[in-house]
């Protein structure tokens, strides 16, 4: 075995590989020589503990790459898929909105079919992962099946609804499906039913509705018809249709008529025939009105009489925000209608 003595001063000559010149020479005490072992050894050490380190320090810093990565991908796919629930939930709303839309026209043309509207369903029986997004797939699963339900109804609205409408091929032309005014043109000031007169103080039926709009604004036919009546209506203590000032009534084929009251310019005659959105009259303030307004009635034909109903309920050209009123039913007219209105 070899054994090292104790460290002795080391003195270490260099000579120029010429033999010119000066030599140079390195003393190295032991002082020296200990710290240049010492460094030496902790080098060594150093690189022989890095070495043994590096494949976990390597793996380590590929785990946690890897793991971002997942991170970034799991965070991209929450975000889609809450996108895809979201449009699921979108065409939920405009499903419904159709649904509605579809009540209105079954109200109008007498078709209760009793299908009722689309309840809440509790999934489409499929499994839900056990992940993070649990809870969103659980809603989604529950938005589709409530769309798949709705949509089942509309489907059977629509088929009941055409295959009306082959039957009867003359309504969709006669039934006043729109209001007389535009959207952005009128304020609504009174709607149908019960209401305390502004004359009389009195509790009265409100056959129509009050439309405020500037003096002069177009009033346009609702559906195509007939004119029965264009002009004002003579003082008659048997009615009080001359309230009405210049008035407009229109007869849409067989059962329905529209009247429009308070009119400023009369724009038909007569025994007139008018197409749908033709302007007919102008909104005025004739007879008893408290500033420039348009009173529109629908009247439709049952059992003889000309019964009243809610214009805003065949008013297809507005948006449906909310459960419309019963397009089917009717109120009794407060005032028989005289032979010429009709």
């Amino acid at each position: 075995m070899a054994r090292f003595g104790p460290l002795e001063p080391l003195e270490i000559r260099i000579h120029p590989h010429d033999g010119r010149g000066r030599g140079r020479s390195l003393r190295l005490t032991v002082r020296r020589q200990r710290v240049l072992l010492g460094a030496a050894a902790l080098a060594l050490v150093i690189l022989v503990t890095g070495a043994l380190a590096a494949p976990s320090v390597i793996g380590s810093w590929r785990r946690q790459q890897q793991y971002q990565v997942e991170m970034s991908r799991r965070l991209q796919l929450g975000e889609r898929l809450q996108a895809l629930v979201e449009q699921l939930a979108g065409l939920e709303r405009r499903g419904d909105e159709l649904a509605r839309r579809l009540d209105r026209i079954q109200g109008i043309y007498g078709l209760d079919d009793g299908l009722g509207v689309a309840g809440r369903v509790e999934g489409l029986g499929r499994e839900v992962p056990e992940t993070i997004f649990a809870s969103t797939i659980a809603h989604g699963n529950r938005v589709e099946g409530e769309l798949a339900e709705e949509l089942r109804l509309i489907r059977a609205r629509l088929d009941r609804i055409v295959a009306f409408e082959v039957v009867h091929p003359e309504r969709p032309r006669e039934v006043p499906a729109r209001l007389p005014l535009r959207g952005e043109e009128f304020v609504r000031t009174s709607g149908f039913g019960n209401r305390r007169s502004p004359f009389t103080r009195e509790l009265e039926m409100h056959a129509g509705l009050d439309l405020a709009a500037p003096l002069g604004t177009q009033i346009l036919a609702p559906a195509a018809g007939r004119v029965t009546h264009a002009g004002p209506v003579e003082a008659d203590r048997r009615s009080d249709w001359w309230r009405m000032g210049r008035m407009v009534v229109l007869r849409h084929g067989e059962s329905y008529l529209t009247l429009y009251g308070h009119c400023d310019r009369i724009l038909v005659r007569e025994g007139q025939r008018v197409a749908a959105g033709e302007p007919i009259a102008t909104v005025g303030e004739s007879g008893w009105t408290t500033a420039p307004h348009l009173h529109y009635e629908i009247r439709r034909l049952e059992g003889g009489a000309w019964r009243a109903v809610d214009p805003f309920a065949h008013a297809l050209d507005l948006p449906v925000s909310g459960p419309a009123p019963p397009a089917g039913s009717a109120a009794e007219a407060p005032a028989l209608l005289p032979a010429f209105l009709r």
